[in-house]
């Protein structure tokens, strides 16, 4: 028996088609006949091999904003973040916009779609560009994920250290634009 692997049929033998030429399921999942590519199940499948790529998805997550005290609301049409999650990584992007606050200090904390891998003294830098801050310069905005952390942490720095008083620069209509890549 011959296997052929061609653009037109698909995997065939001299007895007929086995995969359509445009899509390949995963996992035991149906292949998709909206469009070529590989289908992933909806849950992961894990694999006990590490090299197998077993999980993707792309979706979007609603932000949150917390800090040590006090409290910032975000705008309803600015906290919505994109994710694509590619086996244990994880990349998010987006933009989100305070609407109010009330009396809010220390650590600002913006919440992740899955929380980051248990990793003994893993730190996983980021970026959170911040803009229309009630006081301080934004470039002394300092961010990461810490292990097994559901949350991007993110400081106020100083001239020789930062501090946990990132909150108290935010007010009304402080916008953020957020980067960051962190294994699950």
């Amino acid at each position: 028996m011959s296997l052929i692997l061609d653009g037109t049929n698909g995997l065939t033998t001299n007895s007929g088609t086995l995969i359509s030429a445009s899509t390949i399921g995963v996992g035991g999942t149906t292949p998709s006949t909206s469009g070529a590519g590989i289908t992933f199940p909806a849950t992961q499948s894990a694999s006990s091999d590490a090299n197998t790529l077993d999980d993707y998805e792309e979706g979007t997550y609603t932000a949150t904003v917390t800090c040590d005290s006090g409290s910032i609301t975000l705008n309803s049409s600015f906290r919505t973040i994109s994710y694509v999650k590619i086996g244990r990584q994880v990349n998010i992007n987006g933009y989100i916009q305070a609407s109010s606050v009330s009396s809010p200090t220390g650590t600002l904390r913006i919440s992740l779609p899955f929380t980051a891998s248990n990793t003994t003294g893993l730190q996983y830098a980021c970026l959170v560009l911040p803009n229309s801050l009630a006081s301080g310069n934004i470039t002394n905005f300092w961010s990461y994920i810490d292990a097994n952390s559901p949350t991007i942490n993110t400081f106020f720095g100083g001239s020789t250290s930062v501090s946990a008083t990132a909150a108290q620069a935010v007010q009304a209509n402080t916008e953020f634009r957020v980067s960051a890549t962190y294994y699950v």
